[in-house]
């Protein structure tokens, strides 16, 4: 199976400036890049600000299809604007090929990691090439996962794996690593109920990327400012007190 990509970023192009989709594999039709680009992100759209920032995001297209992909904060945009360049590689992917791998967003991800496709190009090209997926998901979920249920709590996680597919969307603080979160989270739910469920582990909220799930600081200033996008219900799993942080606090999940 070779799945299309397309890449969303800043550039000058002879059709415009700013941020655009700047390129796609052959078979990414006109109909498919305007869905793709509805759902790319901006400059300033990642709550992280270092270089090398990174959100796996997840979502589904029309014609039965998905789009994983990878924003990175990375170089300058080519107006001189700061804050540096927001870029995202998409991998569009159909049923078939995620009901292969799990449903799982995260291990698609890594076969195309692994396949030496995932890159970040200082000058974009004009076309790209398809991408081969080989491999398939494993039987059960990784051996790491016992490490973030034990410190996130069981109860936490399967609170936020309901709330995940319920009617709202949900904003969720934390301070464990947020992508092994959200994939223990997945191993909680039916394979084929996975792909219901959208989300960003590092992306802003915004009116155009209807995420179900996303992130927000531990900062109430901040969360206030995400629910004004995503109205919704707040799902909290911090392992570290505030008013101490050498003391934990196990399975604390806070719904409101």
């Amino acid at each position: 199976m070779r799945l299309e990509q397309a890449i969303f970023t800043s550039v000058r192009s002879e059709r415009l400036d700013g941020y655009q989709l700047a390129a796609r594999s052959g078979g990414v039709t006109d109909e498919l890049a305007k869905e793709l680009t509805n759902w790319g992100p901006a400059h300033d759209s990642m709550w992280l600000k270092h270089p090398g920032a990174s959100s796996v995001n997840f979502h589904s297209l029309a014609d039965d299809r998905f789009c994983v992909s990878q924003t990175t904060l990375s170089g300058a945009e080519y107006s001189g604007r700061g804050g540096g360049r927001v870029y995202t590689q998409m991998i569009v992917i159909p049923r078939e090929g995620m009901i292969k791998f799990g449903s799982d967003p995260f291990l698609v991800l890594r076969a195309v990691v692994a396949s030496g496709r995932m890159m970040v190009y200082d000058t974009v090209p004009r076309e790209l090439a398809t991408i081969p997926l080989i491999g398939r998901g494993s039987d059960g979920p990784p051996n790491w996962m016992h490490e973030v249920v034990e410190k996130a709590g069981a109860e936490s996680i399967t609170e936020l794996a309901g709330a995940a597919t319920g009617e709202e969307s949900v904003t969720v603080i934390t301070d464990l690593p947020v992508e092994r979160l959200f994939q223990a989270m997945f191993y909680q739910l039916q394979p084929l109920d996975r792909l219901n469920v959208s989300f960003t582990t590092g992306l802003k909220p915004s009116s155009r990327r209807a995420f179900k799930v996303t992130i927000a600081p531990n900062d109430p200033s901040l969360v206030r400012q995400s629910q004004r996008m995503h109205h919704g219900k707040v799902v909290e799993i911090l392992t570290a007190d505030p008013d101490n942080t050498n003391r934990k606090r196990l399975s604390v999940a806070k719904v409101r």
